[in-house]
């Protein structure tokens, strides 16, 4: 078991900073944009574009790519696996591009529904133009991830940051195209690389196998994949759709300065990508391992107090990451370490998942999400008119951390985990407070960088000291942490998590 863990943690490592560069590719544009478009009405109007494309992609996606990869795997024969990712392919063309023309011809409409206005219909056209792309780009990773064609998949990711960075930056800073250069950049760069993935998995895709036979096989892709499209539409609820609320509910100005304050919160996200990239396979292969209950425990407390650490550490810091911005952006300071604790609350929740995973029930994924997004809206409705964007931020934690405590309360009953769950709720709580507090500071006292600086040292002194009166943490469950990532980086040998300490501090 040790030597799996230390082979998977390499392979986390590789899928996640590949995953990743997604996301950095938006914090390097973060001090361009916000200082070559004109007002923060720009840069809000861009997100909501852009993220309106994200709900695209995960409704025309049909879940077609979970669906593969059960498919994929429940046999060994090439021909049948060929004719599966063959049917992903065309399926998911077959459903885009009807779409991405139907939603070209109502354009206006939406600009309308989801900005006020009907001035941004070209915006919005560009915008649906790319769904056929990214889903294709969907596919195409897909594919590589099945093949484990780790280097594939990375080269991909990494061509196609290249290739939006580049062409955008052109765009928006070279021809003064403001937000239209930043969605045609994006458009360009998407299709380029698109289209070489396609390329590159050719061997994987014979047009030739869509025979009769495939029908039935098709059906099946669609009946498994059908379940886990509410459950996408939730997810994009829970993640995005504050920002529409703040568009129309306030302006697209105040869009532009929260979702400022969530892509530098995204920050915590590269990590919780790659940790759960990582964690789903390997949670499921120690499964019937004598101990893989002390290391759930122990991966449940270590990863919650790094992850509202990290939170924690990026609220109190806001001021000083806020200078990548022009200064109209400064009221992000209160909206980021809210924003940063719902980015750990994702990890959470996959790591909560993992009773019904080896259950083989994932009912309860889709359901709590569902019920969390519901929640969500009505948060937003309630508290955005009284507190503005801290109240959206507000109404994203909330919601995240009710679908973790559905899904905790719900797999313990499917598939009981020894989770510390008293102690993992105080961090969760001495966080939030410590965010709290961050947030009011930064509001009414406006520290300048070396003030805010003194100030988040004070902060995680607090919160460190908090951790180890709880209990929550002790120096040997870090030292073995450090172990582990040591391990991962090949830079020592594999931590023990077996035996031990999994359960210290546990009555």
């Amino acid at each position: 078991m040790l030597s799996r863990l230390s082979s998977l943690s390499k392979d986390a490592v590789v899928y996640g900073l590949a995953g990743a560069v997604a996301r950095v590719s938006g914090l390097v544009l973060l001090p361009v944009y916000t200082r070559v478009f004109e007002d923060t009405e720009s840069y809000g109007v861009w997100q909501i574009v852009s993220i309106f494309g994200a709900l695209l992609v995960a409704v025309a996606a049909l879940g077609l790519d979970g669906a593969t990869s059960i498919l994929y795997f429940a046999t060994d024969s090439p021909d049948e696996r060929k004719r599966i990712t063959t049917l992903w392919a065309s399926m998911s063309l077959v459903v885009a591009v009807p779409l991405t023309l139907l939603l070209v011809l109502l354009s206006g409409p939406i600009s309308s529904l989801t900005t006020g206005s009907e001035r941004y219909t070209d915006l919005f056209i560009v915008g649906i133009a790319l769904l056929p792309f990214n889903i294709l780009q969907l596919v195409v990773a897909g594919i590589l991830r099945l093949h484990f064609r780790r280097l594939a998949y990375a080269a991909l990711n990494l061509g196609l940051t290249v290739l939006v960075l580049s062409t955008s930056i052109y765009l928006v800073v070279g021809l003064r195209m403001e937000v239209m250069g930043a969605l045609l950049g994006t458009l360009l760069g998407t299709a380029v690389a698109a289209i070489a993935g396609l390329w590159t998995v050719r061997s994987a895709v014979d047009w030739r196998l869509l025979t009769s036979e495939a029908w039935p096989l098709a059906a099946r892709l669609l009946q498994l994949g059908a379940p886990l499209v509410p459950a996408a539409a939730a997810l994009w609820v829970l993640g995005f759709s504050n920002a529409f609320f703040v568009a129309r509910l306030l302006s697209t100005s105040d869009t532009g300065v929260f979702r400022v304050g969530a892509q530098i919160a995204s920050v915590l996200g590269i990590a919780v990508y790659a940790f759960q990239f990582a964690w789903s396979p390997f949670s499921l292969s120690i499964a019937r391992e004598p101990d893989a209950g002390k290391v759930y425990s122990r991966v449940g407390i270590l990863y919650t107090a790094v992850s509202v650490g990290a939170a924690v550490l990026l609220g109190g810091a806001a001021p000083i990451v806020l200078l990548l911005a022009r200064g109209d952006y400064a009221p992000a300071a209160t909206v980021i370490g809210l924003l940063a604790l719902s980015m750990a609350s994702v990890g959470s929740y996959y790591i909560f998942a993992v009773g019904g995973g080896i259950a083989q029930r994932t009912g309860p994924v889709g359901w709590t999400n569902v019920v969390a997004a519901i929640a969500n809206v009505a948060l937003n409705a309630a508290l955005i008119p009284l507190w503005g964007i801290v109240g959206a931020s507000i109404a994203s934690l909330a919601a995240n951390l009710l679908s973790i405590i559905l899904l905790y309360t719900v797999s313990q009953r499917i598939y009981p985990v020894p989770f510390d769950g008293l102690r993992m709720a105080g961090v969760w709580l001495v966080g939030t407070a410590a965010v709290a507090i961050a947030a009011l500071f930064n509001i009414s006292v406006q520290p300048s960088p070396l003030m805010s600086m003194g100030f988040t040292l004070l902060l995680m002194l607090g919160y460190v000291v908090a951790l180890f009166l709880m209990g929550a943490v002790t120096p040997r469950q870090l030292s073995l942490g450090l172990a582990g990532v040591r391990s991962a980086l090949g830079r020592g040998p594999a931590a023990p998590v077996s035996g031990g300490t999994a359960g210290e501090g546990r009555r």
